[in-house]
């Protein structure tokens, strides 16, 4: 048998088995009042399932999850952004093909991204760096991987003590990009962190394949960089207001600024 037909006999196999699955769970557990929403998670059985019966292509059966998993992320994002079978979906990929090295970025960034949203809960930052660990442990010559569990306790939850380590540690894998490198300096003087955040955001936004995570990373880099402005402005209006309370303060406001003009 050749290598094509052989790969589509496999394919056939391994949904011949989700089908079987999904029937006998369908039949026993759902009832006509679950929405629809459940249906998702029981039409999947565990991941150690699919491992045994997809004959040893853990590959090609992380692939069809994989699709599966961005058609269930990208209803919901664009709907009621309520996906309780999220982790579920991620668990399963991870376990049936662990070596899948994208999957473990996607599913980090999938479980701290919402649409209507720019802060995080903070339970999902902790699910996500225990993904990006993971990933690590896996692929530890990959400098992606400590830079966003450092993005994450750094930015996300507010974690300098624990985030920087990683920075520093990303920093020193060959395929490093070397503003990694040069920013580290101004993260240890608490200079340039929202400089260091728009550049890991960007590089995100490159990376993402899905558009709507796309057009959400890009969002939130539109607003960090908004906030940037807007506190630079701040910082330069409250040292013109105390130059002119130092120095010029016999003269109204409003003419200390058409004279310095």
């Amino acid at each position: 048998m050749s290598k094509g037909w052989l790969s589509i006999a496999v394919g056939v196999a391994f949904c011949a088995v989700v089908t079987g699955w999904a029937r006998g769970r369908l039949a026993a557990d759902i009832s006509a009042e679950r929405n629809e929403r459940d249906t998702y998670v029981f039409l999947l059985p565990p991941g150690e399932v699919i491992r045994s019966a997809d004959l040893g292509y853990h590959s090609l059966a992380a692939d069809l999850l994989f699709i599966r998993a961005n058609l269930y992320y990208g209803r919901h994002i664009l709907g009621d952004e309520h996906m309780p079978w999220l982790s579920d979906f991620i668990d399963i990929l991870l376990t049936v093909d662990p070596d899948f090295k994208k999957a473990y970025l996607w599913s980090a960034n999938v479980t701290t991204f919402r649409k209507r949203a720019y802060e995080y809960n903070k339970s999902y930052s902790e699910q996500a760096i225990d993904i990006l660990e993971k990933g690590m442990r896996r692929f530890d010559d990959d400098y992606r991987f400590p830079m966003r569990i450092g993005f994450n306790y750094y930015y996300d939850l507010g974690d300098a003590r624990r985030g920087i380590p990683y920075f520093e540690l990303a920093s020193q894998k060959p395929n490093a990009p070397s503003w990694l490198r040069e920013k580290l300096v101004d993260l240890y003087a608490k200079k340039g962190r929202h400089r260091l955040a728009r550049r890991i955001l960007a590089e995100l936004v490159m990376e993402a394949d899905d558009p709507v995570l796309k057009k959400g990373l890009q969002d939130r880099l539109t607003a960090m960089m908004d906030d940037t402005r807007g506190e630079e402005i701040s910082r330069r209006r409250s040292a013109l207001v105390h130059e002119w309370q130092e120095s010029y303060a016999y003269l109204p406001l409003d003419l200390y600024l058409l004279i310095r003009e």
